[in-house]
């Protein structure tokens, strides 16, 4: 009566039972994969096991080891990577007018002048250069250095300018 209700019929009913009754054909191949997981200090993957337990001469394929991994509840851990720092946010505000064009030459001195911040890599740190230089020769007009790639370094390189 309680088959009828859920929809079962017998002989799946007893197939079940009588399967559970058996004894897990994987059960050797689980404390392996389990002794090689703790081994890694769970940094091996189910193909990296899969890899070894075939060394060890048995012959399992990668979705069983993947399926019993998942079974047993064994997680690889991941080294986090590294980010790469990026202080840009994203366009704050509009782009100003292209009024260079790429052309970068000047007919007079103090006519155009361009500037960076460039990033040089110390063993105490890192230090900013924050340079202007004039188009009309080449020239550094002004420059200063920093420890920080902020808004008050570049203004100082402008006033060191506009004070040459």
């Amino acid at each position: 009566m309680l088959l009828e209700t859920i929809g079962l019929s017998t002989s799946i009913f007893y197939y079940q039972v009588k399967a559970m009754g058996r004894p897990d054909p994987y059960a050797h191949v689980r404390d392996r994969i389990h002794y090689h997981a703790k081994r890694s200090f769970f940094t091996y993957g189910y193909r990296r096991i899969w890899w070894t337990l075939r060394h060890e001469g048995l012959a399992v394929s990668e979705k069983v080891v993947r399926r019993l991994m998942h079974e047993e509840c064994i997680e690889v851990r991941f080294a986090a990577r590294k980010r790469r720092y990026s202080s840009y946010e994203g366009e704050t505000t509009p782009a100003p007018e292209n009024l260079v064009r790429r052309n970068f030459h000047a007919a007079n001195p103090g006519e155009l002048w361009l500037t960076d911040i460039s990033e040089f890599s110390a063993h105490n740190g890192k230090l900013y250069l924050s340079a202007i230089i004039d188009c009309y020769d080449g020239m550094v007009v002004g420059w200063k250095t920093g420890r920080h790639p902020t808004m008050d370094l570049a203004e100082n390189a402008l006033k060191d300018a506009l004070a040459f």
